[in-house]
């Protein structure tokens, strides 16, 4: 899986917040989770990772992070126009239907 540094690091803060919530035996929730990675930020010296913190908290709070933002529509697409799929019904053929010439082999 081809991942940019921007999406490990974003995946990196994520993890150490909510690492640090469970180890406080914290609540999971989208509001502990702001909260701790208000924290993190605030005392974050690197301006790399606190700007990636302040896109996460944005991101969480609008619920943006997901599937969505690892852009993966245009790979399944490919994907599908590349099977033998049908989209529209979602067929998968577990044989190949099609026959070769001059071939009379049924086994």
């Amino acid at each position: 899986m081809n991942r940019s540094k921007k999406e490990k690091l974003i995946d990196q803060v994520i993890g150490e917040a909510v690492l640090s919530i469970l180890y406080d035996n914290g609540p999971i929730s989208t509001r502990s989770l702001i909260e701790r990675l208000q924290t993190m930020e605030a005392t974050e010296q690197e301006e790399a990772r606190r700007n990636v913190i302040s896109d996460v908290i944005v991101d969480i709070r609008h619920n943006r992070l997901g599937i969505s933002r690892r852009m993966m529509v245009p790979a399944q697409k490919e994907w599908d126009r590349e099977s033998r799929i049908q989209p529209e019904n979602n067929i998968y053929p577990l044989f190949d239907d099609r026959t070769t010439p001059g071939s009379s082999k049924k086994h």
